[in-house]
């Protein structure tokens, strides 16, 4: 397991592809921030609460849906080259056990991912400080704490269902044209439901839907506290899911 988790960290480190990505999106995270300012004498944008540079941080989260759905594309097609190239079936004809494979490819990949979406936000918050200034610096840097734990948790979810796709498919260009279209699918979803009032069952389980609810429950100190019980139930219930998945796909795949 730790060799396996070592050759794909080593994979990642150096894809040149990943490293522009995440230079890519810190610095649109930077330039994009100052475009939140205009909310601060309104004090909201979309139920944000844009006092501080924490805000500033919650609001780019709860807009990135389609950077996520973007780099859900930019995942897929790398997970899937792993099949196209016969990179896994190289790894389980040298004697690794296939959950080990899908275990290694899926932590390592998931801290990146998550990596380029925290940077992105982060980015934006930390050059609309000299505007905001510090503030309360630790409620700031709570909230912040606190947002990046569930950003973790369900955009790993959201990053799952591409993983399992690609699992499924096995091909790297399929798995990038397929993955971004489900991931935009379910944001939609989320969007409709809210829009036309539809059972509240519909976006309970929308790990976009979730993200943008912890977006929105203000001051971590004195607020609405750090524990989102719905978000994580969510969360633990897709990442879960989509694991079960693929370990019953994988397991009995025939690989060529």
């Amino acid at each position: 397991m730790n060799n396996l988790i070592k050759s794909e960290r080593y994979k990642l480190f150096h894809n040149p592809v990943f490293w522009i990505l995440l230079a890519g999106m810190t610095l649109l995270g930077a330039t994009s921030g100052s475009g939140y300012t205009k909310y601060f004498l309104a004090h909201t944008h979309d139920r944000i609460s844009i006092t501080s540079f924490s805000g500033v941080f919650n609001a780019m989260v709860a807009d990135s849906t389609l950077l996520l759905v973007a780099v859900c594309a930019m995942l897929g097609w790398f997970m899937g080259r792993e099949f196209s190239l016969r990179v896994i079936s190289t790894e389980v004809a040298s004697g690794h056990s296939r959950t080990d494979i899908f275990i290694s490819k899926t932590i390592v990949n998931l801290c990146a991912y998550n990596i380029v979406m925290i940077l992105y936000c982060l980015a934006g918050a930390i050059s609309q400080i000299g505007h905001f200034g510090t503030g309360n610096l630790s409620d700031n840097v709570l909230n912040i704490l606190r947002t990046v734990f569930y950003m973790i948790l369900l955009q790993s979810a959201f990053f799952l269902i591409t993983i399992t796709i690609a699992f499924i498919l096995r091909n790297g260009i399929k798995t990038a044209v397929v993955a971004p279209i489900v991931s935009f699918s379910i944001a939609m979803i989320f969007v409709s439901a809210v829009q036309k009032d539809w059972s509240a069952a519909i976006t309970y389980l929308n790990p976009i839907y979730r993200l943008r609810e912890v977006t929105s429950m203000g001051s971590a100190i004195g607020g609405n506290g750090i524990i989102l019980f719905p978000a994580i139930i969510t969360g633990i219930l897709w990442i879960a899911a989509c694991s079960i998945i693929i370990w019953k796909s994988f397991t009995k795949s025939d690989l060529k």
